[in-house]
C-alpha cells in the first residue's frame, strides 16, 4: 500500500504541527545528548552524517526552485560552517555561505515568473548602490597585496548579502515559515553562545578560522570570538539576533505553546550572552540606548513602567559591576586611553584618505600601507594610532576613496529609507520599522568604533532585514497590486498584475 498519498492528504492543524515539531526537537535533542555521552565519536559521526544528508536533500530542492528549506537550514547552522564547512580551511574556496546563497539564488531562475515576488524599487536602489560599491572595490584590488583574500572578503561581505536578500524577497515564504525561522535563529544563537562560553572557560580559540585569535581583557579573562574570526563579529551577530528574535516573537503573536516560549527564552538568553561575552562597551551602550528608545516607543502604561524599571536596573548594574569584577578588567574596559587611541586612529585614517582621495589604498590594504610609515603615525594625548581603522566609515573611505564611500553610505541610507516608508503602510510595517531601527543602531554604533563592516555580520544583518521587510510586504491588510518578474529583469521595471 502506498502511504504517501494518504499522508499528503491528511490535514493537521497548525498548532498540532507546531507541537509535533517541538516534540521532535526534544526527542532528537535527548537522543543527541545521550549519544554524545555514551559514545562521543560515534555520536559526532552520526550527527555529521545526518546533517550532510539533510543538506543534500535541501540542495536538490533548491535546484528545483524550493529554497525555503536550504535557507532555514543555513539560518540554524551557519555558525559551524566557518570551521566545518570551509574547504580548504585556510583561504577557503568552498564555504557553506557561498554554496547556500549561490544555490538559492540560482533556484530563482528555475521557477515560473509568476511564482516570484518582485524586489521593490526601494530595495533595488539599495542593491544597485551596493553593486556600485563592489565595482569600485574591484577596481581598487589592483593595489591589494593578496588579491585572492581580498576577492573572498568582497564576495562574502558585499556580493552574497544582496543575493541572499534578493532570494528572501523573491521566493522565501516568510509568513508561513515564521515559527521555523524563530527556531533556526534560536538554534544558531545557542550554538554560538555555547562555543563562546566554552572558550571563556578554556581560554582557547576552539574553532579557529581565517587567522582568528583569542584576545584577553585585563587579568587574562578571554574575550571569545565563538565560531567566527573576530570577537566583534560574535558580539554584533548576537545583538542583531537578539532584536531579530524579539521581532519574530512579536510577529508570531501572543498565543504560543509552552515549548515555544521556553525556546524563545533560551534563544534570547543565548543571543544576549553572545553580545555581552566579548565585553564591548559599545554593545552595552547600544543595548541601553535601545532600551531607553523602546521605553518611549511603548504606548501601554504598564509595559512602559516595566521598561523604566529595567532601564534603572541596567544603569544600577553598570554602576555596581566594578564591585564584583576584577580590578584589572575594570581598568582595561574603562581606560581613557581606549578613547584617545580611537581619536588618534581617526586622524591616521583621514591622513591616508587625503593622500589617496579617489580610489583609496585598496580593499583590505590599510594595514600594509601604514605599517612602518612615520608620516601616517598619529597620536592624541600621548596615545598613538594602532594602524587599523577601527571604524567602518573611515575604513571604506581610506581603502576605496570617495568613489567607494559614496555608494557604501548611500546603500545603508536607502535601506533605512525603505523601512521608513514601509512603516506607514500597515501595522506590520510599523513593527518592522521599530525593530529595524534597533538592528540599524546595533550595526552602526559599534561600527563607528570597530571595523566590523566586512564580516559575516553583513549576511545576518541583511537576512534579518529582508525577512522582516518581506513580512511587512505580505501583510494581508496591505492592499497593493502584486509584482512579479524574472530574476534576469530584477533591475528593470517590474510587471504589475492587478
Amino acid at each position: 500500500m502506498n502511504f504517501i498519498p494518504m499522508l499528503s492528504g491528511m490535514s493537521i492543524p497548525a498548532d498540532q504541527r507546531t507541537g509535533l515539531f517541538e516534540a521532535f526537537l526534544v526527542v532528537a535533542g535527548a537522543i543527541a545528548v545521550a549519544g554524545f555521552i555514551l559514545a562521543p565519536a560515534a555520536g559526532l559521526v552520526v550527527v555529521i552524517g545526518f546533517v550532510a544528508l539533510w543538506f543534500l536533500v535541501l540542495l536538490g530542492e533548491a535546484f528545483c526552485g524550493r529554497i525555503d528549506g536550504i535557507l532555514l537550514w543555513w539560518a540554524a547552522v551557519f555558525p559551524l560552517g566557518y570551521y566545518f564547512g570551509s574547504f580548504p580551511r585556510e583561504r577557503s574556496i568552498v564555504t557553506l555561505d557561498r554554496v547556500v546563497v549561490l544555490v538559492a539564488f540560482m533556484g530563482l531562475f528555475l521557477v515560473k515568473a509568476g511564482m516570484l515576488t518582485a524586489v521593490p524599487r526601494a530595495l533595488r536602489q539599495a542593491g544597485l548602490a551596493t553593486l556600485a560599491f563592489a565595482v569600485v572595490v574591484g577596481v581598487s584590488l589592483r593595489e591589494s597585496w593578496n588579491i585572492l583574500n581580498s576577492v573572498q572578503n568582497l564576495l562574502e561581505g558585499f556580493v552574497l548579502p544582496p543575493l541572499l536578500g534578493w532570494s528572501v524577497i523573491a521566493r522565501f515564504d516568510v509568513r508561513r515559515r515564521l515559527p521555523t525561522i524563530h527556531t533556526a535563529v534560536c538554534i544558531s544563537s545557542f550554538i554560538c553562545a555555547a562555543v563562546a562560553a566554552a572558550e571563556m572557560v578554556t581560554g582557547e580559540d576552539l574553532l579557529p578560522n581565517q587567522g582568528s585569535a583569542t584576545f584577553y581583557a585585563g587579568g587574562g579573562i578571554p574575550r571569545p570570538n565563538g565560531p567566527f574570526a573576530s570577537n566583534e563579529t560574535l558580539a554584533l551577530i548576537g545583538a542583531v539576533s537578539f532584536f531579530f528574535l524579539l521581532f519574530l516573537r512579536a510577529a508570531l503573536g501572543p498565543s504560543l505553546s509552552a515549548g515555544r516560549r521556553m525556546l524563545h527564552a533560551i534563544g534570547l538568553a543565548a543571543a544576549l550572552g553572545m553580545a555581552l561575552m566579548p565585553m564591548f562597551r559599545s554593545v552595552v551602550l547600544t543595548l541601553l540606548i535601545v532600551l531607553i528608545i523602546d521605553t518611549f516607543w511603548e504606548q501601554k502604561t504598564t509595559s512602559r513602567a516595566w521598561r523604566v524599571g529595567l532601564v534603572l536596573a541596567s544603569v544600577g548594574l553598570i554602576l555596581i559591576a566594578p564591585l564584583f569584577v576584577p580590578e584589572s578588567v575594570v581598568e582595561d574596559r574603562s581606560n581613557s586611553g581606549n578613547v584617545y587611541g580611537r581619536v588618534a586612529q581617526f586622524e591616521q585614517s583621514i591622513r591616508v584618505f587625503l593622500e589617496h582621495p579617489m580610489l583609496g589604498v585598496g580593499f583590505y590594504n590599510f594595514g600594509r600601507v601604514v605599517a612602518g610609515e612615520p608620516r601616517y603615525v598619529a597620536s592624541y594625548r600621548g596615545v598613538s594610532s594602532v594602524d587599523s581603522p577601527h571604524n567602518n566609515l573611515t575604513q571604506v573611505l581610506a581603502e576605496t576613496g570617495i568613489f567607494g564611500f559614496v555608494p557604501y553610505v548611500l546603500a545603508h541610507i536607502l535601506l533605512l529609507r525603505a523601512n521608513w516608508r514601509m512603516r506607514q503602510l500597515s501595522s506590520s510595517g510599523a513593527l518592522v520599522w521599530k525593530y529595524y531601527v534597533y538592528m540599524f543602531l546595533t550595526y552602526w554604533i559599534t561600527g563607528l568604533t570597530e571595523s566590523s563592516g566586512y564580516s559575516p555580520l553583513n549576511l545576518v544583518y541583511i537576512f534579518a532585514a529582508t525577512v522582516s521587510y518581506k513580512y511587512a510586504m505580505t501583510d494581508p491588510n496591505l492592499m497593493q497590486p502584486a509584482e512579479v518578474q524574472l530574476p534576469a529583469l530584477a533591475l528593470s521595471a517590474p510587471v504589475r498584475i492587478s
